[in-house]
């Protein structure tokens, strides 16, 4: 898989851009009817289940673990901080203008929770893999350590983390996953789709080892099993799709990959300049079909937005590296330069 570092994978990029749609839908939705859990497809916010999961398998399916060991450990926490955390940090400051209103700090992790969860486990498995030259011993050890912190800052990062290792273990895997265990999985997960319920997501039952109790054991195995299963057969699914004549549109699609950071960070902002337009409207939507409707016309109104902003910021160093953690020394404006920096691949 040495060369897949070099060149962008389309289902990947296809694997991402349907993610960050889905949580960009399901945030617009929650805008749209002024309720933190909205229903829509029939379940609860049931894209909880395997969105986030699809972004952590994608990113593990690409670490890079020999660049990662050939990098000094200050020089990688560094350029992870300024690729992830910088951006974050600089839409929250324009969200707070717009808003005019300074959230607190828990407000800000809990914001961008899933930055911060992917900045610790790399930063961890980078420091790990100074300890030990071990793959398997780096991922055992980076899975314990985050388990058994009692009360981590940046919340969530042990949920993530198995996500990240099966990415890593799929990619030595996939090229002989044909349709039958495609087709398996997928089945699997509408199962357990079907008795999805909000209560097993990670924002209801957090997962703390020394408080644990059944319930959120039980919670911790239900949304590891939907969110592993759903995410690689989803994933392995668009491989096998992206191959045919009939769905060749779809690589149309894998262009927008590399923006999905932007389009994460962003959209906290879009929609916190939602939020105030509906409070002052009193225009809200919560009658079910409506909701996804309207939810769904919004979202791809916002990603064709989002996407022309990142077009016009990539286009230069400075706005680039603030809005889009695009800071390598070596960057230039042209398409393969900036295709070269953003996330995902050859981390």
């Amino acid at each position: 898989m040495s060369n897949s570092a070099k060149k962008r994978l389309d289902y990947l990029d296809v694997s991402k851009v349907l993610a960050i749609y889905l949580v960009t839908f399901a945030h617009c939705a929650q805008v749209l009817c002024g309720e933190k859990f909205p229903t829509l497809l029939v379940s609860k916010d049931s894209f909880i289940s395997v969105n986030m999961a699809i972004f952590m398998i994608a990113s593990g399916f690409v670490m890079n673990l020999d660049k990662m060991k050939a990098t000094p450990l200050k020089d990688y926490i560094l350029q992870k901080a300024f690729r992830l955390l910088l951006p974050m940090t600089t839409w929250y400051a324009v969200m707070c203008v717009v808003t005019r209103s300074v959230p607190n700090a828990p407000t800000y992790w809990s914001l961008y929770w899933y930055l911060g969860a992917m900045f610790v486990c790399l930063s961890l498995i980078k420091l790990l893999t100074t300890v030990t030259s071990s793959t398997f011993l780096v991922c055992v050890l980076s899975v314990l350590i985050l388990t058994l912190m009692p009360m981590i800052s940046f919340e969530r990062s042990c949920y993530m983390m198995p996500f990240l290792w099966v990415g890593y273990g799929l990619r030595h895997i996939i090229d002989r996953i044909n349709i039958f265990p495609i087709v398996f999985l997928l089945i699997i997960y509408a199962v357990l789709y079907y008795f999805w319920d909000i209560n097993y997501s990670i924002y209801v039952s957090p997962f703390h080892i020394w408080n644990a109790d059944a319930h959120a054991i039980l919670a911790l195995l239900f949304r590891f099993a939907i969110g592993t299963i759903g995410g690689v057969g989803i994933i392995c699914l668009l491989r096998m799709l992206i191959s045919h004549r009939a769905f060749a549109w779809l690589k149309s699609v894998a262009k927008y990959g590399p923006y999905t950071l932007g389009f994460y960070t962003m959209s906290f902002v879009l929609n916190a300049i939602l939020v105030r337009v509906l409070w002052h409207t009193n225009w809200f939507i919560s009658k079910p079909g409506w909701l996804d409707l309207a939810s769904l016309v919004v979202t791809t109104l916002m990603m064709i937005l989002m996407y022309w902003i990142q077009k016009m910021l990539e286009k230069n160093k400075i706005s680039g590296a603030l809005f889009l953690g695009l800071f390598q020394a070596d960057s230039v404006p042209t398409k393969e330069g900036r295709n070269a920096r953003r996330d995902g691949q050859g981390e």
